[in-house]
C-alpha cells in the first residue's frame, strides 16, 4: 500500500481513541506512504505525531479540522500543511482558543441535562476520558457506556448525544467563509471536508464552493469514508469544474467509530499518494 495516504485522521488530541504518535504508527503499519493528523479545533497532537512520523520515516502533514455551520448544516473545513511559524499561527490560535472556550461552555451544558435527566455523571469524569483539551460527544458517550447507563455509543448518541435528544446542546461554531480565511491567513491549505455529510441542495453547495473559493478555498475532499465510487466520480468532477486540487482521507476516530480503519476507511476507501502534488501546488505560500 505504498503508493497511498490518508490525510483525514483524529487522535486524542480531539475525539479519537489513538494518541498522536500511535496514529502514525498504524498508518506505518498500514504501509501508507504519508497521513495527515487533523483534529477537531486543535493543534495540540502535531508536534507528537511529526515526532514519530520522523522516526518511523513516513511523510507527515500538518494539519486540522474547523467545525463551522452554513444554512443550519455542519461544514467542516481541513487545513493541511499547517506551518510551524507562531506567526503566521496567531490569529487561528486566538481562534482555536475561542472554539475550545464555546466547548468548555457546552460541555457543561450536556452535564446539567444528563443530571437532570438522572444520569450519574460529572465533567471531570468525561475529563478525564478526553484526556486531552478537546472534549467532544464521543467522551460522554463513551463515560455512559462505563457506567452502564447505556449499552454502546450508538445508544448513548440515539437517546441522549443525537441533535433532538435529552442531552443534546447545539455547539456555537463560525462559519465556513470564516474557517476558510483564518486557514488561508495562516498559509494552510483550506479543503472543504466530506461534502456528502453536508445537507443542502446542490445549488446551495455550489454557491458555497462559488463563496468560499474567493476566500482561498484551495481542495476538495473526494475521498472519504461515506462516499461511495459514484460520489468519488461526482466529487471529482465538482473539482475539476472549480479548479480544486483532490484530498481524501478515512476521518479515522478509533473506537467510536470502530468500522473505520486509517488508510482503508471502511474497507474499500484508496486515496492515491498522487495528488500529494497537487496540494502541494496549491499551498498557500504560494498564493
Amino acid at each position: 500500500m505504498a503508493d497511498l495516504i490518508d490525510l483525514h485522521i483524529h487522535s486524542t488530541a480531539s475525539d479519537g481513541s489513538h494518541t498522536p504518535s500511535e496514529v502514525v504508527t498504524l498508518a506505518k503499519e498500514q504501509g501508507l506512504s504519508a497521513l495527515s493528523l487533523t483534529d477537531h479545533d486543535t493543534l495540540a497532537g502535531l508536534t507528537d505525531a511529526e515526532e514519530k512520523a520522523k522516526e518511523l520515516n513516513i511523510e507527515f502533514i500538518r494539519g486540522c479540522e474547523l467545525s463551522a455551520k452554513y444554512l443550519d448544516t455542519d461544514v467542516h473545513v481541513l487545513g493541511l500543511y499547517v506551518p510551524k511559524d507562531k506567526a503566521l499561527l496567531q490569529d487561528l490560535e486566538k481562534e482555536l482558543a475561542v472554539f475550545i472556550e464555546r466547548r468548555n461552555t457546552r460541555n457543561k451544558k450536556i452535564i446539567t441535562k444528563l443530571q437532570e435527566h438522572h444520569v450519574d455523571i460529572t465533567l471531570e469524569e468525561v475529563e478525564k476520558e478526553a484526556g486531552g483539551n478537546v472534549i467532544a460527544r464521543p467522551h460522554f458517550a463513551n463515560v455512559l457506556v462505563q457506567k452502564g447507563v447505556v449499552a454502546n455509543t450508538k445508544e448513548a448518541f440515539e437517546k441522549y448525544l443525537a441533535k433532538g435528544k435529552l442531552a443534546f446542546v447545539e455547539r456555537e461554531v463560525i462559519s465556513p467563509h470564516h474557517a476558510v480565511s483564518l486557514l488561508k491567513e495562516a498559509k494552510a491549505v483550506p479543503v472543504l471536508a466530506h461534502s456528502k455529510l453536508i445537507k443542502c441542495t446542490e445549488q446551495e453547495y455550489f454557491n458555497l464552493i462559488e463563496e468560499l473559493i474567493p476566500l482561498g478555498l484551495k481542495g476538495l475532499e473526494v475521498y472519504h469514508s461515506v462516499h461511495s465510487f459514484d460520489d468519488e466520480r461526482y466529487y471529482l468532477g465538482v473539482a475539476q469544474k472549480y479548479h480544486l486540487c483532490i484530498s481524501g482521507g478515512s476521518d479515522f476516530h478509533g473506537k467510536s467509530k470502530p468500522d473505520i480503519k486509517i488508510g482503508t476507511g471502511r474497507g474499500s476507501l484508496r486515496v492515491p499518494a498522487g495528488i500529494l502534488d497537487g496540494i502541494k501546488n496549491s499551498a498557500c505560500y504560494q498564493c
